[in-house]
């Protein structure tokens, strides 16, 4: 150990014992103020004093405590106590084992750490996996989602007695069913769920199939199969944007990150996505899996896009793919399932309150169930 550590032991030492000299102790004032590094070398050296001495009480406490004990209760011997000094040198010695210590279980933890922030994905989509524990909660809430249906079985259809697999959201393109959500919410490498479910803002399960897709720009449009099916009582309340926002947009959107629908708000941080894609847009923007195919909305009740991914953990990005995205892909449905996309959204004056009471109803959890 150098002279410096020494010296740094001796008046930490010194310091706690309350032993310093005036004189000495206007010195080390001094150095702490003007010498950062020892500074920081001074306090780290009484807090490990401290932490060691600590451990000391309450080992020899212990060890008394034992000794009484053990001793007979009618004995007349008495035994001189026996005091240890613990010296400088004890401590430095200590200090060098307590060091080795830390330094093993550091060692210890970093080797046992997941890989993964090494290797973490600079683009991660946000549909949220469901198993282990989470599928016997899921479970239990369809249990009780089930005892609510059975409240109302003439409105209200049952989840199928399958396993979900995965959950994202998605939100009404017309109001008689049709519905736009993330591709890699229904299909990943393993390939597409035995069925998709959604679950509406009432608590009612309906199965949905897909109509048509854009894997490259993460895209799909699909349908409720049951016939009749309304997802409010009017036209849809918001309208789809048909340029880019611009930078500093004030956005906001609603989503499943668990079964609960959830709000959150944010900004455009950039006019591009991931690696410059210009079908996207890169947000400031807290999410949480299971928001993939969440609506971007814009103040005036605009649908800018929908939410597709994150970017890495101290990134703190968001991307959404933008309008375009969605309003291409419809342009290639047959004739028959031509949809007309509302010109001017009915909640653009309304209260923040206001507008997300309304498109509630028209924003949905995907559930992808796979035996």
């Amino acid at each position: 150990m150098s002279n410096n550590n020494n010296n740094i032991w001796e008046l930490a030492e010194t310091y706690l014992a309350g032993t310093m000299s005036q004189d000495d102790f206007a010195k080390l004032k001094h150095r702490l103020a003007t010498d950062t590094a020892f500074s920081a070398d001074f306090y780290e050296t009484t807090d490990l004093i401290r932490a060691m001495a600590d451990n000391g009480k309450q080992k020899r406490f212990r060890s008394m405590l034992r000794d009484i004990q053990s001793k007979p209760q009618n004995t007349k011997k008495t035994t001189k106590a026996k005091h240890i000094v613990f010296t400088p040198e004890f401590w430095r010695t200590a200090s060098v084992a307590a060091g080795v210590a830390i330094l093993t279980s550091s060692i210890t933890f970093w080797s046992l750490k997941p890989s993964i922030n090494k290797t973490v994905s600079r683009y991660n989509t946000i549909s949220r996996e469901v198993t282990g524990l989470k599928i016997e909660q899921a479970k239990q809430l369809q249990k009780q989602k089930q005892l609510e249906l059975d409240l109302d079985k003439a409105k209200k259809t049952a989840p199928p007695p399958s396993d979900v697999k995965k959950t994202g959201t998605g939100f009404a393109l017309t109001n008689n069913g049709y519905f736009v959500t993330a591709y890699h919410v229904i299909h990943d490498e393993n390939g597409y769920g035995d069925s998709v479910y959604i679950l509406n803002n009432n608590g009612q399960y309906f199965k949905a199939s897909l109509v048509t897709f854009d894997a490259a720009a993460d895209v799909a449009i699909m349908k409720v199969d049951k016939p009749g099916f309304r997802f409010g009582k009017g036209d849809l309340p918001y309208s789809f944007s048909r340029s880019k926002a611009g930078l500093g947009t004030h956005i906001f959107t609603l989503g499943f990150p668990t079964d609960e629908i959830a709000y959150s708000e944010g900004y455009i941080s950039g006019r591009n996505g991931f690696d410059g894609n210009n079908s996207q847009y890169t947000l400031e923007l807290p999410v949480g899996h299971g928001q993939s195919g969440s609506p971007l909305v814009d103040a005036k009740g605009n649908i800018l896009g929908l939410l597709t991914a994150v970017g890495e953990e101290r990134e703190e990005k968001t991307f959404a793919v933008n309008a375009s995205a969605i309003t291409n892909l419809l342009h290639k449905l047959p004739d028959e399932k031509n949809i007309k996309l509302p010109k001017s959204a009915k909640i653009g004056r309304m209260s923040r309150e206001q507008q997300i009471d309304i498109i509630e109803d028209y924003t949905l959890s995907v559930k992808v169930y796979k035996k």
